[in-house]
């Protein structure tokens, strides 16, 4: 199968998920046999089992964050459950817009710390160079300084559009539309 009939399964299958509205429809199955909590979590901070949540992700793995998201629990979930279990969804998918936040922060830090100290040490490197002294030093400092700036490169280039990607899809789950079905 090549490229473009991949491309085309894969429109079809987004059709195919997507409601007359135009949201991503995922659907779970909650039955007395289904551990709706998690078993380690407290009452006052109860929360959903991380299998549900993980199945949610799967299911919305392959579908673009800007398509709006509606999660369908089907089974028998009283009005005061549905709204906890908003809540929890909700505290979930905060907390993970938290953790992302502080990775896309260390990541800026992180590249700007190796770019600045990656010229500095070539900086360096290039002065010695000049003046020909310490040889083997200066063949020391050039790969120092090389691979800070190539770390650098490597937290712009690869590890940020990741975390930002994961961003987008954290904030399409955020905004995720939570209905529940008999």
């Amino acid at each position: 199968m090549n490229r473009k009939e991949r491309a085309q399964e894969m429109l079809e299958y987004l059709e195919s998920v997507k409601d007359e509205e135009g949201f991503a429809v995922v659907d779970v199955n909650i039955t007395e046999e289904t551990e709706l909590y998690d078993p380690l979590s407290l009452k006052g901070h109860k929360d959903l089992n991380g299998e549900i949540y993980d199945y949610i992700d799967a299911q919305t793995n392959v579908i673009p964050s800007a398509v709006p998201l509606r999660i369908r629990f089907h089974g028998q979930i009283g009005e005061e459950e549905q709204k906890e279990i908003r809540q929890m969804m909700h505290r979930h998918y905060t907390m993970r817009s938290y953790d992302n936040a502080w990775d896309l922060a260390a990541n800026f830090r992180k590249m700007l710390l190796l770019a600045i100290f990656g010229a500095v040490v070539l900086a360096i490197y290039l002065y010695f160079a000049i003046t020909e002294a310490h040889v083997f030093m200066t063949e020391i400092l050039s790969i120092v300084g090389s691979f800070a700036l190539w770390e650098a490169a490597d937290a712009l280039l690869l590890e940020r559009p990741d975390l930002r990607r994961e961003h987008r899809n954290i904030e399409q789950s955020l905004n995720q539309k939570i209905e529940f079905m008999e």
